[in-house]
């Protein structure tokens, strides 16, 4: 395996007091050392040579990228130093440091034969991370692109030797965590080289798992033990290089295949037909059981999150719960309800107490449908708590979570209307009312719909309005006289209420 200056350097017992002269390069593309002769015309860019001071030659071609390590008081690095990077040990017997040097490349060989091997076998993240464990001194983890953990590995573990069990692949960032885990990287998936950052309280290096731009997961480092080392970063680098080549050969390994019944509601959500096999499948998955279908979407903000760790999140807080990605924007999960009744057999508080903290922790609304026992009907309640998520937002855009029921009226006025404009729905009585109201301070509409709510009784509305019956009786008559409508009529009543709740609707939206 090819070093670079910094990993060498970093490597050498401390005993050598050897500083680091001139800038290393940032690379992996040091070769294994060498004997500096004095006859020598030119030190090659890529090179390593181990050299005493009094030996170093007297006029030489030196390539910006070539490494020196130099036994000696230092007289004449300054030269050499300008020109490349030079590891200076004060004193020291050559062949301990030459072997030094050697056993530094031995070491590093075996950890990338070892990772090799560990590919072309099972791929196990866990195995990469374990051997990667004497490298960096610090606990490891490896997220991938659904922010599910897939790899461990700890030191006071590995120390113990203890059995390290791969984590499951359920196994999630915590949603607790997550918002401050975003806000810390601020999405930055594209960056191709490693970063050190503060994550979740502790010092961290972090190398995005890339391939082709494609963002598969992230190495981190956590500096638990040890601080960081100029060579982390590279190493770290060459590891995930090595991730990205486990990560797909993983994907190409058999195993089990997706859920079949996720697939057949994916199909249904998108209006494609099933066929017979489909269909008796679906039948019986979901025979005797009763889903309510809900939609998540997230911030604007947020949109470069991967979808699949909110499909991840949403089928670990519901275990029986069937969740995926729709058309990138947002996510789709049939809830079973019978895992979710409460002593008092209500689904509806604990599906919301589930779905509160990671729709805080990652900004998003959700919404969720009536009931459904026919998932062949999948389609249709997609919609229900597509346009609930819609309506719910433009009424109460200070919620997150919104339920069909709470605003299905609201949804069926909003449809009616159309592109139309309110007062066209409005009787002419009702435009008197209005009218009347902008310049008195007593509201004939708000006591026209205090009557309609309370079915036309003016006991109930009296006290809901804090007014006397006699005066309210007075103001019902000029009400009946402008309005110019028989409220007797149920037709009429039901207009009136319809009109008065669009007005509501409107009201709330300006």
């Amino acid at each position: 395996m090819r070093l670079s200056a910094d990993v060498v350097f970093d490597n050498l017992p401390a005993s050598f007091r050897a500083h680091l002269l001139g800038t290393p390069h940032a690379g992996l593309t040091l070769m294994r050392p060498e004997l500096l002769e004095r006859s020598m015309h030119e030190l090659r860019d890529d090179h390593l040579y181990v050299v005493r001071e009094e030996r170093l030659p007297q006029r030489v071609t030196i390539g910006p990228r070539a490494v020196i390590v130099c036994i000696g008081p230092g007289n004449r690095m300054r030269y050499f130093s300008e020109r490349c990077c030079v590891i200076q040990i004060p004193d020291a017997d050559f062949y301990a440091v030459f072997n030094a040097v050697q056993h530094i490349f031995d070491r590093y060989d075996v950890w990338e034969m070892v990772l090799n091997e560990i590919i072309n076998g099972d791929a196990s993240i866990d195995a990469m991370l374990e051997c990667s464990g004497q490298i960096f001194e610090n606990p490891l983890t490896v997220i991938d692109a659904q922010f599910r953990y897939v790899g461990q590995w700890e030191r006071e573990i590995a120390s113990d030797h203890a059995q390290l069990a791969a984590l499951d692949a359920s196994s999630i960032l915590d949603p607790r965590d997550f918002g401050t885990y975003i806000a810390n990287r601020d999405l930055s998936m594209d960056v191709s080289e490693p970063f050190v950052l503060e994550l979740l309280g502790t010092k961290t290096l972090n190398a995005n798992l890339l391939d082709r731009g494609e963002y598969l997961g992230c190495l981190t480092v956590y500096y638990e033990h040890r601080d960081h080392r100029p060579s982390d970063t590279q190493l770290a680098g060459y590891l995930a290089t090595l991730l990205v080549r486990a990560i797909r050969r993983r994907s190409s390994l058999p195993g089990e295949e997706g859920t079949s019944l996720k697939r057949i509601l994916i199909d249904l959500v998108d209006e494609i037909a099933l066929d017979s096999r489909e269909r008796t499948m679906l039948d019986a998955q979901s025979h005797e059981r009763a889903f309510v279908c809900v939609r998540i979407r997230l911030n604007h903000r947020l949109s470069q999150l991967p979808i699949g760790y909110v499909c991840t999140m949403v089928e670990n807080a519901f275990p029986q719960s069937i969740a995926f990605e729709h058309h990138r924007t947002s996510v789709v999960a049939f809830v079973d309800t019978d895992a979710l009744r409460g002593p008092e057999g209500d689904y509806r508080a604990e599906l919301v107490r589930r779905l509160q903290p990671f729709v805080t922790s990652i900004e998003a609304k959700a919404a969720f449908s009536d009931p459904v026992r026919d998932l062949g009907r999948a389609r249709l309640y997609f919609l229900q708590a597509s346009t609930t998520l819609e309506n719910g937002s433009l009424i109460d855009p200070d919620a997150s979570i919104y339920e069909y029921r709470d605003y299905a009226l609201a949804g069926l006025i909003v449809n009616a209307m159309g592109d139309m404009p309110l007062d066209m729905l409005f009787p002419e009585g009702l435009r008197r009312l209005v009218e009347h109201d902008k310049a008195s301070q007593t509201s004939y509409v708000e006591t026209l719909r205090a009557l309609l709510d309370n079915n036309m009784s003016a006991t109930k509305t009296a006290r809901e309005l804090y007014v006397h019956r006699s005066t309210l009786l007075e103001r019902l008559a000029r009400i009946r006289r402008e309005l110019g409508e028989d409220l007797d009529d149920p037709d009429v009543r039901l207009r009136l209420q319809i009109v008065l709740k669009a007005l509501t609707i409107w009201q709330g939206l300006h």
